[in-house]
C-alpha cells in the first residue's frame, strides 16, 4: 500500500480536490476535462484543466477535506448524470473549492 496521498489539481484556479488514490484521482481528472471539452465548448480548456497529482498539503488536511468536501465534490456539474449544461459553469464550482481551501489554510 502506497503512502502516497492523492488529489485532482484544477490548474487556472489552483484548486486540489482530495482523492483516496491514484486511480480515483486520473477518473476524477479525466470526467471533470471531458465536461468541459463538451459543456463549455473548450472555452476554458485553454486556461484551466484537471490533472492528478500527488496531494501537496499537509496529510491532515488531506484527510479532512476527503471527509468534509465529498457531498460537494458529488454536487460537481460533471458528476451529475445526464446533467444539462448547468447555469454555474464548472469553473465558477472551482473558485468554490479555492476559496474553501484557502479559508481552511488560513484556519
Amino acid at each position: 500500500m502506497s503512502d502516497q496521498l492523492w488529489c485532482v489539481h484544477i490548474e487556472g484556479v489552483e484548486d486540489f480536490i482530495a482523492m483516496s488514490s491514484a486511480e480515483m484521482a486520473l477518473r476524477e481528472a479525466s470526467a471533470i476535462n471531458a465536461y468541459l471539452e463538451r459543456f463549455e465548448n473548450g472555452r476554458h480548456t485553454a486556461r484551466v484543466r484537471a490533472v492528478a497529482i500527488e496531494w501537496p498539503l499537509s496529510p491532515e488536511h488531506h484527510a479532512r477535506s476527503l471527509e468534509e468536501d465529498w457531498h460537494d465534490l458529488q454536487q460537481m456539474a460533471h458528476r451529475q448524470a445526464g446533467a444539462e449544461p448547468p447555469k454555474r459553469s464548472l469553473l465558477n464550482v472551482a473558485r468554490r473549492w479555492r476559496e474553501l481551501i484557502r479559508v481552511v489554510r488560513s484556519a
